[in-house]
């Protein structure tokens, strides 16, 4: 059920704690304030498979108010974590409040869009209601 939330996790872990000498250079990377746009799209997928996990979980239940604001919060924390880690611990990389808020931006879309996936389309089984 939490898989691909747990595996997307680790793949967050392992790209924010890349040591910032062993970044590729791109021109992508020059475009001012792609790296928000980076953390926003990678938080957006957690928040959006932390709902697939707990739409698995309860299949065909629609999902309470309760557990997207867990999936928000662990979102949330999760950001900070990583930014704390980037802050303190990993090499050449530096934590800081704006990404922390971009990855929390990025959980709340992620959420949202999905719950809405799921109740509209009902995402998980595949069939369409209306």
């Amino acid at each position: 059920m939490f898989t691909p939330a747990l595996l997307w996790g680790l793949v967050i872990l392992l790209v924010t704690g890349l040591p910032g000498e062993n970044i590729p250079e791109s021109d992508l990377l020059k475009i001012p304030h792609i790296d928000k746009v980076i953390h926003f799209v990678l938080f957006a997928v957690m928040g959006a498979l932390l709902v697939y996990g707990f739409g698995k979980k309860h299949r065909g239940k629609r999902l309470h108010s309760r557990t997207l604001f867990f999936c928000i919060a662990l979102g949330f924390f999760y950001g900070i974590l990583t930014e704390y880690l980037q802050y303190c611990c990993f090499s050449g990389r530096h934590g800081n409040v704006a990404d922390a808020i971009a990855n929390g931006f990025g959980t709340i879309f992620g959420v949202i869009l999905s719950a809405q996936l799921v109740q509209k389309n009902d995402w998980l089984s595949g069939k369409k209601t209306t």
